[in-house]
């Protein structure tokens, strides 16, 4: 690790500093202004160092509390004998200061200026007064500073700047750039909320994080894992600028350090309102201006370093009982308060209350929180508690992704005492996640048949049944099912998001999603009144955004991901998970190919026990592998494609033309086109086999896009069955591809973009180019060819056959150039035949001819026609 850390996302404050040393505006140079640690000090040297335009001589001088009792302390190598006259001896000061060669000029940085001396003080007012050189000093916010330092910037000499920490976005940029290769997006989230842009905190835990072996590198992507342990150095450095606290002040740090945030009137009681006064004014403390005032630790880590090092665990017992205490005697508590006391409550020396833990248990897991809620819930179970917090468990086991764990708990839910409907309830529960956590629809089938002789209210379980249909890939009898469930008068609240979730898949592989709308809305609100169906909200979204993104409707499905993702952003653990998936494949369907990489790959470096949810994992796999190939990093692709391989797991059934799709990418990637069609075509015929009609336009679409003219007609009969703008504008593609239609390829490359498919609209403008060319029109060729090349930019760096073609105009045909392509991979002629369909005579003569056209001598040479090199 460097000893000095780049300065990053300062760029903006390095322009301002700048000018205003630089420029005729009337300021002498500028004062930074700000807390510790968030890198006045860094900033203040950078300018200094690096002022520009014109030769200048940088000075540099820095505070100290020890200094402070020297007169001209700060000054001491150019004050020499300071027991002369005082003022002779500031006058000598300022003239070596600011003593320079001809043309030059001088800035002085002067930093902790609030400890400085009151002499050394009066030399920097001199300097920015006299204007004798510019002045950029830095002071920490809320302390003391003489008079004559106050006065820079009161009085109009500097400009002063408020320096906030680092947002999260810049943290995350700063990270990357020490380490060298990115971290994943919940690590970065989690060292931000940590250290709130404090760049000196954010380095001593990076540095104890890689020496822990906590923060680690795989797959060229940075994880972090395991809490962080406060390094002594670092407790040292906080409870240095956090000072010597009177006992009182201490108190209401501890009381916040175990259970903040706390109303301001609750923390009075615990405390005494001059202590909390004391606090605030010290800026340890903040407080919210409206509502209920609530109080909060200025930064996380002072409530870090309050535990290790401010008070003993028998203390930390004792407040935590008192905030319990007196959580509970407040009536009408919210939800989160509700668990913050079960919390205090468990980790105090208080009685364990089962009642108390089995409701906040519940409150955790809608609140996305499903650690903590499995932690109270299993703290229920053990001492008492019923039927409820068994079930609570399993749900939040199966949000950890831990679907065994998960069936097998709500296989033994006691149910002696429970009514028929809650019996039914936990019994689509365990079948439901046997079904989409476990991908083991036999079972799940077996659970609900099974439950269905004994009945009394089959409507759940009959939703439930239609989910396996779903599953399965029968969307007509999904929709069937889950239509004649959802008009049942007292359907479950289970039942109702069983249903839903089954309309959604059927609906949207029918190609009917126009009519999905009202429905997934009733599934959002449900989710929002449900604790049980809180969770349930990552499945829908993926289930409703996948239809969205079947009929073309993409940006309408990147809203919904944001939204719901956003409703949980600040969830630890699983839901940021679940909402870089997400937001991944939003990204990829609008063709953001750096996005949709960092957001899925991230998914793979962040906990293994995402890994046993496999039939979800096998979907998250096939995208990240088309995310690859679409970049034409084929090695890459296919090393992903093996991994989903060894997985014992096929994946979702409905799911399977989207797999064939993979492979069509991966094998394009490779230049073996001729197979990547027949893939999408395998994809196609198993859509159009199981009446998923709005899969078989994506996988028809895609052949097209690989150089296929035999798509037209089937994808004109299901642009007048398909909903959503997807499909004619698939249909228009192919057909200007197949018509030799140069302006039809362009205006539906122009309807891809503006549906937000920004790959498929660089794909119809790349074949508008190159059929531009081969009519000879050559300066719209190369119009067409700039377009495909500026949405391959915005894409990220996309790279598929038909960009290619366009890049690299030639006198070959596409199959001489697919021919070319795999003997330059070191391919026999046999081989080629084999995966093209051809006899070896076929690729002879392609490949004679080609030698022909190029003037190439043999396989490398006519490669090198192709890749340049």
């Amino acid at each position: 690790m460097a000893n000095v850390w780049p300065l990053v996302g300062r760029d903006e404050e390095l322009r301002l500093i700048n000018a205003a040393v630089t420029a005729a505006d009337g300021y002498g140079g500028v004062v930074i202004a700000g807390p510790a640690g968030v890198g006045k000090s860094r900033l203040a040297r950078e300018a200094v160092t690096h002022v520009t335009p014109g030769r200048w001589m940088p000075r540099w001088a820095r505070a100290t509390a020890s200094a402070r009792a020297l007169p001209l302390g700060a000054f001491a190598e150019w004050a020499g004998d300071i027991a002369k006259d005082p003022m002779l001896v500031v006058r000598g000061v300022l003239d070596h200061l600011t003593t320079v060669p001809p043309g030059a000029k001088v800035v002085v940085g002067v930093d902790d200026a609030h400890l400085l001396d009151n002499l050394s003080a009066f030399v920097v007012l001199q300097l920015a007064q006299r204007r004798l050189a510019k002045v950029v000093v830095t002071i920490r916010t809320g302390e003391p500073a003489p008079d004559a330092v106050t006065a820079l910037w009161k009085d109009g000499h500097l400009q002063r700047v408020e320096l906030q920490p680092l947002s999260e976005a810049e943290t995350g940029d700063l990270i990357t750039t020490v380490l060298g290769s990115p971290l994943e997006p919940t690590a970065a989230h989690q060292l931000w909320d940590l250290t709130r842009g404090n760049t000196l905190y954010l380095r001593h835990l990076v540095d104890q994080e890689l020496a822990s072996d906590r923060l680690t590198q795989h797959r060229g992507r940075w994880t972090w894992t395991g809490t962080p342990i406060l390094s002594a150095g670092l407790a040292e450095l906080i409870d240095t600028q956090i000072g010597a606290l009177p006992e009182p002040v201490g108190t209401v740090l501890d009381y916040l350090a175990v259970g903040e945030p706390i109303p301001e009137d609750m923390l009075v009681m615990l405390t005494d309102a001059e202590a909390v006064e004391a606090a605030h004014s010290s800026g340890l403390i903040t407080v919210t201006p409206r509502g209920r005032h609530l109080v909060r630790l200025t930064h996380p880590l002072y409530g870090e370093t309050r535990r290790t090092k401010g008070a003993t665990p028998l203390r930390l017992q004792r407040l935590r009982a008192q905030l319990a205490l007196l959580l509970g005697s407040v009536p009408d508590c919210d939800v989160r308060d509700l668990v913050r006391r079960a919390v205090l409550t468990h980790e105090s020396d208080l009685e364990p209350d089962p009642v108390l833990f089995e409701k906040a248990s519940a409150a955790a897991l809608s609140l996305m929180d499903a650690d903590l809620a499995d932690q109270l819930a299993a703290a229920a179970i053990s001492t008492g508690a019923g039927s409820n917090a068994h079930i609570t468990r399993a749900l939040a086991l199966a949000c950890r992704g831990r679907g065994a764990d998960a069936e097998s708990t709500f296989a033994h839910v006691p149910t002696g005492n429970l009514a028929s409907r809650e019996t039914t309830d936990i019994t689509c529960m365990r079948a439901l996640t046997l079904l989409w956590l476990l991908d083991r629809s036999e079972d799940a089938d077996s659970v609900l048949t099974t439950a269905m002789g004994t009945a009394t209210e089959p409507d759940a379980l009959t939703a439930c049944h239609a989910n396996i249909h779903a599953h399965q890939g029968r969307p007509q009898q999904a929709v069937d099912e889950a239509t004649t469930a959802l008009d049942a008068p007292q359907l479950t609240d289970l039942g109702t998001m069983a249903a839903i979730w089954a309309l959604t898949i059927g609906l949207g592989d029918l190609g009917r999603t126009d009519q999905i709308g009202p429905i997934a809305t009733r599934g959002y609100e449900l989710i929002a009144r449900s604790p049980h169906a809180s969770p349930l909200r990552y499945a829908l979204c993926d289930f409703h955004t996948f239809a969205l993104r079947l009929a073309g409707y993409v940006a309408e499905a990147e809203q919904v991901a944001v939204r719901v993702c956003g409703d949980t952003s600040g969830a630890p653990g699983w839901p940021q998970i679940m909402s870089s998936i997400r937001m991944g494949q939003a990204a990829l369907a609008a063709g953001r190919l750096d996005d949709a990489q960092k957001w899925i790959e991230a998914l793979f470096a962040l906990r293994p026990a995402v890994v046993e949810v496999s039939g979800w994992v096998t979907m998250w796999l096939d995208a990240i592998a088309q995310v690859r190939a679409m970049t034409g990093d084929h090695e890459a692709a296919l090393a992903i494609l093996h991994k989903r391989d060894s997985l014992n797991h096929v994946g979702f059934a409905y799911q399977q033309p989207q797999h064939l799709l993979t492979r069509a990418w991966v094998a394009a990637a490779r230049g073996a086109t001729t197979e990547a069609i027949g893939l999408a075509h395998q994809g196609a015929e198993r859509a159009r086999t199981y009446h998923q009609y709005a899969q078989e336009v994506v996988c028809l679409h895609t052949a097209t896009r690989f150089g296929d003219r035999t798509t037209c007609p089937r994808l004109h009969e299901l642009a007048e069955q398909v909903d959503g703008p997807r499909a004619v504008a698939a249909a228009q593609h192919a057909t200007a591809l197949a018509a030799g239609d140069p302006d039809g390829l362009a205006d539906a490359s122009a309807r891809f973009e503006e549906m937000g498919d920004l790959l498929a609209a660089m794909d119809a403008a790349a074949h508008a180019a190159t059929t531009y060319r081969h009519q000879g029109r050559n300066g719209s060729a190369l119009a067409a060819t700039a377009r495909a090349q500026h949405l391959a930019d915005t894409c990220g760096g996309a790279h598929t056959p038909a960009l290619c073609e366009a890049q690299q105009p030639s006198p070959l045909t596409s199959r001489q150039r697919e021919i070319i392509t795999l003997a330059a991979q070191g391919l026999t002629n046999k081989q080629i035949a084999e995966k093209m369909t051809l006899s070896v005579r076929t690729v002879e003569g392609h490949l004679y001819r080609a030698s022909l056209k190029t003037g190439a001598n043999g396989r490398d040479d006519l490669g090198a026609t192709l890749t340049g090199e």
